[in-house]
């Protein structure tokens, strides 16, 4: 099997074939070596080859350096259990916080990852030091944080957009997670007033008042 179809597999593992297993757990330094060995022996004869190695190594360290790193954790019981691997925790990632307006299953998030959902739950404490629940708790209040800051939406509202069941619930969550309430939270955070839509146009919009807000305050 080639170096190329190696970093293919890396990160698509259902290509992978056997007799080496479902899926490597971790690209190792010798196979970066090799492609560098490899790209520096066909240099003077074949350049665009050595710059594809060359190109396959980069990506290898770049997926490593950038990804969760698989990690160990034992249990009280002297199991050890083993985090999720670097696609798996990437794919996860995507999963969750494409997912927050609706309800997200701990079934659902491990069949992303193709694993039971017993193990699945110990490998995610183990990669992510939280909860499944908890996880998928804190990403929603994010994404409530953010709503508002850059829309004038109600409470009930912004519950509902990120997957809560009312805004009780949601005033709970926030509580746990931040420590205040969400009105209170929001009045402390808010720059002047927010604007009516949210996006990436809605948060420049609120940057811009902050700073022209600031360069008043600097004049006088």
């Amino acid at each position: 099997m080639s170096v190329s179809q190696l970093i293919l597999n890396y990160e698509d593992p259902k290509r992978y074939s056997r007799p080496f297993g479902p899926y490597p757990e971790r690209l190792s330094v010798s196979m970066v070596a090799k492609c560098l060995d490899a790209a520096l022996r066909i240099w003077d004869e074949d350049r665009a080859q050595a710059k594809s190695e060359i190109e396959i190594a980069a990506a290898m360290l770049l997926s490593d350096a950038t990804a969760p790193h698989e990690q160990k954790r034992r249990e009280p019981t002297g199991r050890v259990v083993r985090g999720l691997l670097p696609w798996q925790a990437r794919k996860l990632q995507d999963f969750i916080d494409g997912s927050l307006d609706s309800k997200i299953r701990v079934k659902d998030c491990a069949d992303q990852v193709r694993l039971s959902t017993s193990y699945f739950s110990s490998a995610f404490r183990t990669t992510f030091g939280t909860t499944v629940v908890d996880y998928i708790h804190r990403r929603r209040i994010g994404r409530a944080q953010e709503l508002m800051l850059v829309t004038r939406h109600p409470l009930s509202q912004i519950a509902l957009a990120c997957g809560f069941c009312d805004q009780s619930q949601y005033c709970r969550v926030f509580r746990a997670v931040v420590g205040l309430s969400p009105m209170a939270w929001r009045r402390q955070h808010a720059v002047e007033e927010p604007d009516e839509y949210a996006g990436q146009d809605g948060i420049a919009d609120r940057q811009q008042t902050a700073a022209r807000k600031s360069a008043r305050q600097c004049a006088h």
